[in-house]
């Protein structure tokens, strides 16, 4: 019996001070867990829900982290509320991370992850994130294969598979504009082949004139700024000679490295010296007549018909410091010319280079450093890094053996005839 004002309550002797009773033994109100009301010290009370899982509240009404509310609170690894368990959410109903296929990073669980590419025929990745057939794995896929050996054996010479994985010997339709340097192709650009900008003609032949809308001014062109030719902000027309000025032009400096009009050529300070084709006034050095003094081992110049390896000039070759013996052969034999597989997977190309592929042949792909930098702890001269000779607009590029880094500057690292000469150019690599 309930005898106010001193009781509260008073639910007899037995149920007094019972657990949820809601009655102390000194007959006070006490909150009781589990009547759906939040009193005294609860942290929550959601009456029956009380303990189910995602409640977010105990049997003895105390705060529980809530899988899904969208709050990542320990021990939950994360939290998307209604995406987890979502297919690639990165997140499961239970709150811990999971692999996300498609993110470009292959995590545990993962064999690959070629981001968008997953999938795509010669990504050599699935859109499950395993790892699938590719033109290079040594295993015949159809429709897409005609043949495949191995990357090691394809294109190489005498194999009956080509490195695009088409058979070697059978006549085939015309490939001439198909983005592939096929063999006996210079270069390929596609449907670009023969439109302004492009160094390669319809008949996938290097251009060996100038063409207007590449960027690069190109005697007798008087300028050249690409795809800017003729706008507002450009000096230069879309016929590539210069805008009328409404001042004085500036006059060609001879030696500061640019071709500028008149001039048919500029190596700046190298202008007039053995190691370079331009004249100390910026012109062209002729071809030799028969009244001109014959190639030799000390001319400065590397002599490639007569074997000559290297040529620092009969002053230096031989010395301690010239990397060149008295008979134009270089000191350290050179290695060989380490290519590398193009598939993103198995070319062992550092992340500070990219292998690319090369007009000298389908095997001749080689890890090229970023424009401006060579081979980190190396010397300049050493011969698991050189530049290709002939290889239009990549003249002053430096590639490397796979596994070699790139992060030191060139001597000269800004674009131009110039950059990296320090690096000797491989004519056997070509």
């Amino acid at each position: 019996m309930v005898q106010t004002p001193h009781e509260q309550c008073d639910l007899g002797p037995k149920l007094n001070g019972a657990p949820n009773s809601g009655c102390s033994k000194d007959c006070k109100y006490v909150p009781v867990c589990g009547d759906g009301k939040q009193e005294g010290t609860e942290e929550c009370d959601l009456g029956s829900r009380n303990g189910e899982p995602g409640s977010g509240c105990s049997k003895e009404c105390k705060k529980v982290p809530c899988c899904g509310d969208g709050k990542v609170e320990w021990p939950e690894e994360c939290d998307l509320g209604s995406l987890n368990g979502q297919p690639n959410s990165g997140c499961t109903k239970e709150c811990k991370k999971a692999p996300v296929c498609g993110n470009g990073h292959i995590d545990p669980g993962e064999e690959c992850d070629a981001g968008p590419r997953n999938g795509a025929y010669n990504s050599g990745c699935s859109k499950n994130c395993t790892i699938c057939g590719y033109c290079g794995d040594g295993v015949l896929d159809t429709p897409e294969e005609e043949c495949d050996l191995g990357w090691q054996l394809n294109g190489a010479p005498g194999s009956k598979c080509s490195a695009n994985c088409t058979k070697v010997g059978i006549p085939c339709p015309p490939t001439c504009g198909n983005g592939v340097v096929d063999p006996g192709e210079q270069c390929d650009y596609g449907s670009s082949n023969g439109t302004a900008g492009y160094k390669c003609t319809t008949n996938c032949t290097w251009v060996q004139h100038p063409v207007c809308g590449n960027g690069i001014t190109e005697n007798p062109e008087e300028c050249d700024d690409g795809e800017l030719n003729g706008t507002p902000s450009s000096k230069c027309t879309k016929t590539c000679t210069l805008k009328e000025p409404c001042y004085p032009p500036k006059p060609a400096v001879c030696g500061n490295g640019i071709v500028e009009h008149p001039e048919e050529c500029d190596d700046g300070y190298l202008n007039g010296t053995p190691n370079s084709n331009c004249t100390k006034t910026c012109t062209k050095v002729h071809p030799c007549t028969s009244s001109c003094p014959k190639p030799q081992c000390g001319d400065g110049r590397i002599d490639y018909p007569l074997g000559e390896e290297c040529d620092d000039g009969a002053a230096n070759n031989g010395k301690e410091y010239s990397s060149c013996t008295a008979d134009c052969k270089r000191k350290t034999k050179p290695s060989p010319c380490a290519t590398c597989n193009p598939n993103p997977f198995f070319n062992k190309c550092t992340i500070t280079t990219s292998c690319i592929s090369t007009p000298f042949g389908t095997d001749k792909n080689y890890c090229a450093c970023r424009a401006g930098y060579r081979a980190s702890g190396l010397s300049a001269t050493d011969p698991r890094q050189f530049r290709l000779p002939g290889f239009v607009g990549q003249e002053y590029r430096v590639f490397v053996a796979p596994g070699v880094d790139c992060d030191q500057l060139c001597d000269n690292p800004h674009p131009g005839p110039d950059s990296c000469r320090e690096v000797p150019v491989r004519a056997d690599c070509v």
